[in-house]
């Protein structure tokens, strides 16, 4: 009888889990990601199968978002100043076979870009990047002991030619301090009652102050929701303003300037004692976008350090009837809890992460440490996953119809082409790579290690005409020397197509 009891129990688990398969529905379209630290960006359909690979000569990825046509932005790695995590300093328009279009750099001894980005419906791009201030301008405004920091600030690039860009308007949270230590100092007021203002002695002690980390904006409020690490705290200010008003506390649609309009996840930073931190580690800031389900609400990555449970949350921020939002003097930001969440068992990033609500009200997640991708419904159930392993920031997913202007350059020449997959795979020593091109072409054949580093240069630039090709590969590098076991990766490049795959080589 018990045995019968526990061969039910377990049918009736395995049926369960079966039909939950069967009616998964994971929101239609492909999936964006790229490894963090490489040159690679992958785009893949429902299945996993790879739709295009944009490819880089610059190691960063912590960024990347797909236009209508095809372009891909993506943040890179170049200068050397402000070494934090999250250091980038350029962005990179690609096309979609990995032409560079458009490279901005903002990165100086001055000056660095960092993290996220944020592509604007009138093509300007949002940066978000650190500044420099002394141990003594530090001290002037009022911070308690003597150190220099990187406070954040915000510009709006307006793209100009293949490499330059105009800054049309900026926004710094140096000009939106608060401190109660020294009356003789800048910036001195009770911290309770300027919960528009960021308090100067929150926050890390020295250099990167308060590592912002994403980037996003509402063009139906013309506002810029952006999230810090080291603060614990998601932010909103107002973009409506001119320059010179970001920089002051007047001005603008809301009347506020460059003040802090909105602010959730720590209210002690602000001098609420009372309410509970929220975010303990925070990333990915972002509306829901209008048009999908919870359209106007605000979602976040809590990565709750040291806990071993992330949470994803989601947040109404109250509004009065005229769309200002709405705080109680003495007390914090509500709401007191989000209108939904999802955490689940062994679900955990103790540093990034990224989230997307979909249209069909889905929200798929990147468990950046651990690399796994995944897709849950609004009760939580898990509808599509994918695990390319490494650390991947963020994930996105782009609609079905979302691809509306790709040219010829990409997709109508890429149907002729074939790159297949290696045989054997895994591998020892030795394994073909076998490929199609549909016309003559210059053709390179390459593999790369999981960093994006160039291994083996099989075929270099080599004129080639129409037909099926075999190269094979003997595991060893440029020099000759025979390479590690792991995942590489071979890449097919021409003038006009690129495609990557992976393969496994096994000692």
């Amino acid at each position: 009888m018990r045995k019968n009891l526990i061969f039910t129990l377990l049918l009736l688990a395995i049926t369960t889990l079966s039909i939950s398969n069967l009616f998964a529905e994971p929101y239609p379209g492909t999936t964006l990601y790229g490894p963090n630290g490489s040159r690679f960006t992958y785009l893949r359909d429902l299945n996993n199968n790879l739709v295009n690979t944009w490819t880089s000569t610059r190691n960063g990825g912590y960024a990347q978002y797909m236009m209508p046509d095809g372009s891909l932005y993506r943040s890179v790695t170049t200068g050397t100043s402000f070494n934090g995590g999250g250091a980038q300093g350029m962005i990179q328009k690609l096309s979609w076979t990995g032409t560079v279009q458009w490279e901005y750099t903002y990165s100086s001894t001055t000056v660095r870009a960092h993290h996220d980005f944020c592509v604007m419906p009138n093509g300007n791009v949002l940066l978000i990047a650190w500044e420099s201030k002394t141990a003594a301008q530090c001290v002037a405004a009022g911070l308690n002991h003597s150190s220099s920091l990187w406070p954040d600030h915000i510009v709006e690039v307006q793209p100009t030619g293949s490499t330059g860009g105009v800054i049309v308007w900026e926004w710094h949270f140096w000009d939106h301090l608060v401190q109660d230590y020294d009356p003789t100092k800048a910036n001195y007021g009770v911290v309770a009652n300027h919960p528009e203002l960021l308090n100067i002695n929150v926050g890390s002690t020295s250099g990167d102050w308060m590592h912002v980390n994403s980037i996003n904006f509402n063009p139906q409020r013309n506002e810029i929701v952006f999230s810090s690490h080291n603060l614990d705290e998601v932010y909103v200010i107002d973009h409506s303003t001119t320059t010179a008003e970001a920089a002051g506390h007047t001005g603008g649609a809301r009347g506020k300037g460059g003040d802090i309009l909105y602010r959730w996840g720590r209210a002690s930073n602000y001098g609420v004692t009372s309410s509970a931190q929220v975010f303990d580690v925070v990333h990915c800031g972002v509306w829901v976008p209008q048009g999908v389900p919870g359209a106007g609400n605000i979602m976040a990555f809590n990565n709750r350090e040291g806990t071993n449970a992330s949470m994803i949350v989601e947040i109404v921020p109250p509004m009065d009837g005229s769309g200002n939002y709405v705080l109680t003097p003495g007390s914090a930001y509500g709401p007191t809890s989000p209108t939904w969440s999802y955490a689940a068992s062994g679900f955990y990033s103790n540093h990034l992460g990224g989230c997307q609500r979909l249209p069909n009200g889905n929200t798929i997640i990147s468990e950046s440490t651990s690399g796994n991708l995944f897709e849950v419904n609004s009760a939580g159930v898990v509808q599509w996953t994918y695990t390319p392993g490494g650390e991947t920031v963020r994930v996105l997913r782009y609609p079905t119809n979302y691809l509306t202007a790709v040219t010829e350059e990409g997709t109508a020449i890429a149907e002729g082409y074939k790159l297949l997959q290696n045989y054997p795979n895994p591998f020892n020593p030795t394994t073909k790579i076998t490929y199609s091109i549909p016309k003559s072409d210059v053709v390179s054949l390459k593999i790369y290690d999981m960093m994006g580093k160039e291994v083996a240069s099989l075929i270099d630039n080599k004129s080639q005409t129409a037909g099926t090709y075999s190269s094979v590969w003997n595991g060893t590098d440029n020099a000759g020397n025979s390479v590690s076991s792991g995942v590489y990766f071979y890449q097919l490049i021409t003038p006009t197509f690129n495609k990557t795959e992976k393969m496994t080589l096994m000692k």
